[in-house]
């Protein structure tokens, strides 16, 4: 899959089993995590080139981006704006 413009693919990191607290989380209430790994990028426009790199790990707005299923695993596709920071 290959996104076009500033968007962006990323993959998340798995979420966290156990709560701040130290609440053991069921996999069905676990939401997907907020820090992802950039996968691929697209080619960015002439008003808005692409700032994001392949591999670069990140945080995405919670909620946002398209979910794919690719080979059985999430993926979200997103604007390179949806990504609040990187490491």
């Amino acid at each position: 899959m290959i996104p076009i413009r500033t968007q962006v693919l990323v993959k998340p990191f798995p979420s966290d089993e156990i709560s701040e607290f130290g609440i053991i989380v069921p996999e069905s209430a676990r939401k997907p995590s907020n820090k992802v790994k950039v996968m691929k990028v697209g080619n960015g426009t002439k008003d808005k080139p692409m700032k994001l790199k392949e591999g670069q790990t990140g945080y995405r707005v919670q909620d946002w981006g398209c979910d794919v299923l690719i080979d059985g695993e999430l993926y979200f596709i997103m604007d390179q704006d949806a990504i609040i920071a990187i490491e």
